[in-house]
């Protein structure tokens, strides 16, 4: 597998959409890029059995942006963060699917 000298493998980044399309597919709102990355490392290492694969958790956020990038419709399925030498994008509301809990006297959302 040859890897692009500034980032992941072909082969990674088209997993990575297909991964991200399909839990779309599934009603998902809001993924994990860092999620979707640890099921490409399974696929690799179990599936395909390329026990001496490695994928630089370096490349998630890349990987985030650029989906969000090709794909404009799901330009909020990923929470991104900026980080160094990014053009900083504008934020979606928060998601969270969890209800919020409140005890006697506790306020759960501190």
């Amino acid at each position: 597998m040859t890897e692009l000298p500034d980032g992941p493998p072909p082969e990674v980044v088209v997993l990575f959409e297909k991964l991200a399309l399909e839990i779309i597919g599934r009603g998902l709102p809001r993924y994990s890029a860092r999620a979707i990355m640890h099921r490409i490392r399974w696929h690799f290492h179990i599936d395909k059995g390329y026990r001496d694969f490695t994928c630089n958790n370096n490349w998630t956020p890349q990987m985030a942006r650029r989906f969000m990038a090709r794909y404009p419709e799901y330009d909020n399925f990923f929470e991104i963060r900026a980080s160094p030498g990014t053009v900083p994008l504008p934020r979606a509301e928060p998601w969270d699917p969890l209800p919020r809990y409140r005890t006697r006297g506790v306020d759960n959302d501190a």
